[in-house]
């Protein structure tokens, strides 16, 4: 799965999950979700849960931190090196 891929993911579960009263909110894909106020410190822990159910990753407590999970493209580029370090040499 491509980080383009995981992003239109995720995009589509915040849209949904966190925007639904505000369809017409434009956000990019490195604009921060806490700042830009589409998610609070609950929707984080919402969002590690989708990560975990939705690319078979699982979130350490001390991986749950703005870099990776701060913007789309953050979710992306962590969900894609985490899947890279569980695959066989």
């Amino acid at each position: 799965m491509t980080e383009q891929e995981i992003i239109a993911r995720t995009r589509a579960y915040v849209v949904e999950n966190f925007l639904y009263m505000r369809q017409d909110f434009h956000f990019e894909d490195g604009d921060s979700l806490l700042t830009r106020g589409v998610i609070d410190s609950l929707g984080v822990m919402e969002l590690v849960e989708f990560v975990n159910t939705q690319f078979e990753v699982r979130v350490a407590p001390a991986e749950i931190t703005e870099e990776n999970f701060g913007t789309l493209t953050g979710i992306a580029r962590y969900v894609v090196g985490k899947r890279k370090s569980k695959q066989p040499a």
